[in-house]
């Protein structure tokens, strides 16, 4: 019988910072192109992914 390994919290700190790397170039894109429902929501996810980093 084997046990699965979960991830460890480096692991999802990894996948949440890539995360947040990405967001930041689409909030970058959309301040160029002015779409202000883009923004809107690239602001509220890098907000939610800065949330979950605080561990």
């Amino acid at each position: 019988m084997s046990e699965e390994m979960g991830m460890t919290n480096e692991q999802y700190k990894g996948i949440l910072l890539d995360e947040l790397e990405d967001w930041e170039e689409v909030l970058e894109l959309a301040l160029e192109a002015d779409d202000r429902k883009v923004i809107g929501k690239a602001e509220k996810q890098i907000a939610k992914i800065n949330e979950k980093l605080k561990f």
